[in-house]
C-alpha cells in the first residue's frame, strides 16, 4: 500500500536525513511508499524489509514507490529516496502495547511494527504529547522515529 507515512518533516527531505538515488529492481522487489527498506549488499539494491535479520542493513522508510502507476504513466523507477530520523507512522500488531520510548521491530509487513524483541530495531515509539500507551489493533497506527543503520555511498 502506498502511503505518505511522514508525520513530521516534509517528503522532500526537509527536517530529516535521507539516502537519495538508492537503486531498486521493481520487477523482483517492489517497494511501496512508506515501506521500511534495507540494502542488499550482494544484489546492490534496496528491498522491502521482511525479516529482523534484514533490518541489520536498514536504510529507512521509502519516500516514493519503486513503481508509479497512474492513468497517464506506468513506469518503474531506477531508484528511490529513503528517509530516516523523522517522525513516521506505522501499523501496529494487534494486542501489543506501544508506549513512548518503546523500541519496535519489523512486523508482518514492511509497514507493520511489533514490540516483540529482535536484534535490529527499526524505530522508537514517539506518541503525541500527552498521549498514553496505545494498544495495537488492525489498521491502527502509531508514530515513531524511523532508524537507519546502513550508510550507502553510491557516488564513489
Amino acid at each position: 500500500m502506498n502511503q505518505n507515512s511522514v508525520v513530521k518533516g516534509s517528503v522532500n527531505g526537509e527536517g530529516f536525513h535521507q539516502h537519495e538515488a538508492v537503486p531498486v529492481n521493481d520487477s523482483t522487489n517492489h517497494i511501496d511508499q512508506g515501506d521500511f527498506t534495507y540494502f542488499d549488499d550482494v544484489a546492490g539494491i534496496a528491498k522491502p524489509v521482511d525479516t529482523d535479520a534484514h533490518a541489520a542493513n536498514l536504510l529507512g522508510v521509502a519516500l516514493k514507490p519503486s513503481k508509479v502507476s497512474g492513468s497517464i504513466d506506468v513506469s518503474s523507477e531506477p531508484d528511490i529516496t529513503v528517509g530516516y530520523g523523522h517522525i513516521d507512522q506505522k501499523f501496529t500488531t494487534p494486542g501489543e502495547t506501544y508506549a513512548n520510548g518503546t523500541k519496535v521491530y519489523i512486523g508482518a509487513t514492511p509497514q507493520t511494527i511489533t514490540t516483540v524483541a529482535g536484534s535490529n530495531p527499526v524505530g522508537t515509539v514517539r506518541l503525541p504529547s500527552g498521549s498514553g500507551p496505545v494498544t495495537g489493533a488492525a489498521g491502527k497506527q502509531v508514530q515513531l522515529i524511523a532508524y537507519s543503520r546502513k550508510w550507502v555511498s553510491l557516488h564513489e
